[in-house]
């Protein structure tokens, strides 16, 4: 089984230090930026199979980047997972309105997250078949 290839756009040294760990884990390879306009770069040059995207970054936040990233027709594909310590409804909705693929907050459980994640790439592939 090949590994999933995951961006993690996170500015908190310790949350990736976590979620790093918990994907590669898992058979995941990782790479992780500290702001919204280096993980558009990426996104578009990497093409990712997963974006683990945090809300509260500098500069760009992170629902700029998911809805520059689900406007744009070489990287609207990618799943993207919100992984925040934002937890109104209303931050999830502006999320879902960015088209976000998936909301979770922090602090999270690593099986939870392990099983969105799967989950997403699983619902990626299934739709690249169609």
């Amino acid at each position: 089984m090949s590994k999933k290839n995951i961006l993690i756009v996170e500015d908190d040294p310790q949350t990736v230090k976590l979620v790093k760990f918990i994907l590669e884990k898992n058979n995941c390879s990782t790479i992780s930026v500290k702001d919204g306009e280096e993980g558009l770069r990426m996104a578009r040059e990497r093409k990712p199979d997963l974006i683990i995207l945090d809300l509260m970054l500098p500069g760009m936040d992170g629902y700029q980047v998911c809805e520059t990233l689900k406007n744009d027709l070489n990287t609207k594909e990618i799943p993207v997972l919100v992984l925040t310590a934002l937890d109104s409804g209303q931050d999830f909705e502006k999320a879902l309105e960015k088209k976000a693929d998936w909301y979770i907050t922090k602090p999270f459980d690593a099986q939870h997250l392990l099983k969105r994640v799967n989950y997403l790439i699983g619902k990626k592939k299934e739709d690249e078949k169609k």
